[in-house]
């Protein structure tokens, strides 16, 4: 698959598809295949369900995960994660990561944090060139939660060689907060696979039961899903027709499911839990506005699969979103945290003439935006120039 000749890269990820979850860290697996085509790629991520195997040939790339008794949690899903489960995550990492880069030239993390952390001791023990990915929680959400946490980001950019940012806001915080020169980042947002997110042929028609709101993501106080369903309790309350359709899993489901039961919403709000990305598609093509109420962001990807669906969204405007949303042609966007706002947009989304159609028709023309084929030739291009030495 790689061409001959090329540096290879062992890609170090904090999240990175499997087969008890096909679709967590897709757009990684995305970068790591188009670069899998001009050289060799190997990947190193955890192992976060006990049924997925250690080592796994997957899409014609080598993927290696490492145990680390995740109880079949997520870091994140932990809160505050215990100091032990913390040091056995990192060492079974860099243990699992110097026996997979051997044989390549390069370490490229995806996360600055948790993952850079290993991706850059292992840069260290074996002086190979480090590059990073920032792609918004790492820098946004854990570098700020302690000062061991910023000392470690400072560690990973600080070996970085270069340094990717998802948006312009990751740029700017890189930049202002912890020194990164700015010739050694690029700006480049993951993309999505525009042949499987694609408008259907005709807008799709709103019928007696009024517009289908969409949420995709994790389940996660982060996401905003509690002021979601709160704000879809105000639409009930002023007699407005709707259906509110909660794509994902995660710790907050169970709460969800008894907040939508206590509000009288079960005929309105539905939660599938986790799906193909497949049906996932399906969905953005026949459903009307995606709704992500996070408190933080990257560049979420949900927003680029729904816009290149042809479906306009309804977001708050933190991390990369506004270098998303054309805010009143191809969406909205509100506060974070702030129910009376979130309620207010939808009540305007399913309410207000002629807005849904006008804000679809923007969505429709979104085209090629996204594409994940120009964004894998745009890491490919900087990562090739990087490891020639042309780089900072």
């Amino acid at each position: 698959m790689a061409r001959a000749g090329a540096g290879g890269v062992c890609l170090v990820a904090s999240s990175y598809p499997s087969p008890a979850a096909p679709t967590r860290g897709a757009f990684v697996e995305d970068i790591a295949l188009g670069l899998a085509h001009t050289r060799p790629v190997a990947v190193v991520a955890p192992l976060i369900y006990p049924a997925d195997p250690r080592v796994e040939d997957r899409r014609g790339v080598a993927v290696r995960r490492f145990a680390f008794g995740s109880g079949g949690q997520l870091l994140k899903e932990y809160g505050a994660t215990p100091v032990a489960l913390m040091v056995r995550y990192m060492l079974s990492g860099l243990l699992c990561t110097l026996s997979a880069q051997r044989g390549h030239r390069a370490l490229f993390a995806h996360w600055v944090l948790p993952a850079g952390v290993i991706a850059a001791l292992a840069s260290w023990l074996t002086g190979k060139p480090l590059l990073a990915y920032a792609h918004g929680s790492d820098i946004c959400v854990y570098a700020e939660k302690s000062a061991l946490y910023r000392l470690l980001t400072r560690f990973v950019l600080g070996r970085s060689r270069h340094v990717f940012a998802v948006s312009r806001d990751i740029e700017r915080r890189l930049r202002g907060r912890f020194g990164v020169p700015a010739e050694r980042i690029s700006v480049i947002s993951c993309g999505v696979d525009t042949a499987l997110f694609s408008p259907p042929p005709a807008p799709v028609p709103v019928d007696a039961g009024g517009p289908r709101l969409l949420f995709v993501g994790d389940l996660v106080p982060a996401k905003g899903v509690r002021e979601l369903i709160a704000a879809a309790g105000r639409l009930r309350a002023g007699g407005h027709a709707f259906s509110l359709t909660l794509i994902g899993d995660g710790p907050l489901r169970g709460e969800l499911e008894h907040a939508v039961a206590a509000a009288g919403l079960s005929d309105r709000v539905t939660l599938t839990g986790t799906l193909p990305r497949p049906e996932v598609a399906a969905w953005m093509r026949r459903a009307h506005c995606l709704v992500l109420p996070s408190h933080n962001e990257g560049t979420p990807v949900c927003v680029m699969e729904a816009l290149s669906s042809g479906m306009p969204v309804v977001a708050t405007g933190v991390g990369g979103i506004p270098d998303q949303i054309d805010a009143e042609a191809t969406g909205l966007m509100v506060p974070a945290r702030d129910v009376d706002a979130l309620a207010a947009a939808l009540i305007r989304v399913v309410a207000e003439a002629g807005l849904l159609e006008r804000l679809t028709a923007g969505a429709r023309g979104t085209g090629q935006r996204f594409s994940m084929a120009a964004r894998r030739a745009e890491v490919a291009a900087v990562l090739a120039r990087v490891l020639d030495g042309a780089a900072p």
